[in-house]
């Protein structure tokens, strides 16, 4: 049976298509990154809130704000007893007004929204899995200096907080850190609200945060098991 040209092209695109892009060992650390925007749609994954402004209210567990779609809900703030630290992190010699609530994260907002496409990225919102193994005094420690080092450090603007509630001798919520990086400009500038190239603007940028992240987890433990004294870390290092 003689196999035609088309034949072989079909079983090269199931082949690849079968071939797994992350080679992860299935009990590495999660970390995930979901685009914000108001019409997000991606196969396999959950949805995504509409704005940064409702992102950032999530994770800092905040239902006193709105956004253009309405109010947040009251559910944000009924699980504020799953904080375990938040803060916003910008680089040094910022603006004063950028410490204003949420004018970061509406000014990506309508940024986005002036482009008249619905797709139009604002921010992203960075999930980062917590090692249970280290102890909570680490984490702070831990999340801050990875953004610093990773993202802050190159300009970007991130709202950060550590979720985890521990039960009767487990976890009803198990530690993880949230990250909301602006995708666009936000310093006052002609290019204020433009998309920006170095924060999380590309998949391979993605998987390199991603491990920067599992390395930095990978250290911090390895650290708690020496016994190196957490009250001699710098607080940004």
């Amino acid at each position: 049976m003689i196999i035609t040209q088309a034949q072989v092209d079909d079983a090269r695109r199931a082949f690849f298509a079968q071939v797994p892009r992350d080679r992860r060992p299935p009990d590495a650390i999660d970390f995930k990154i979901r685009p914000i925007s108001e019409d997000w749609r991606l196969v396999h994954r959950m949805p995504s809130y509409k704005t940064a402004t409702c992102n950032a209210a999530y994770i800092w567990r905040d239902s006193d704000v709105a956004d253009r779609f309405g109010p947040m809900p009251t559910k944000f703030a009924d699980r504020r007893c799953e904080l375990r630290g938040a803060g916003l992190m910008l680089p040094t010699k910022s603006p004063l007004w950028a410490t204003d609530h949420y004018r970061i994260w509406q000014d990506a907002d309508e940024a986005a929204f002036a482009t008249g496409d619905p797709t139009e990225v604002s921010a992203w919102h960075v999930m980062a899995q917590v090692p249970e193994t280290v102890s909570p005094m680490w984490w702070r420690w831990m999340f801050t200096g990875f953004l610093q080092r990773e993202l802050v450090g190159k300009g970007a603007a991130v709202a950060w907080a550590l979720h985890a509630l521990e039960g009767d001798g487990d976890w009803l919520v198990r530690p993880h850190g949230h990250a909301i990086v602006t995708a666009r400009r936000w310093k006052t500038s002609p290019a204020k609200g433009e998309r920006h190239p170095a924060w999380i603007a590309s998949s391979e940028q993605q998987r390199r945060l991603g491990a920067a992240w599992r390395r930095r987890c990978a250290t911090t433990s390895l650290m708690a098991q020496s016994g190196f004294r957490w009250s001699t870390l710098p607080i940004m290092p």
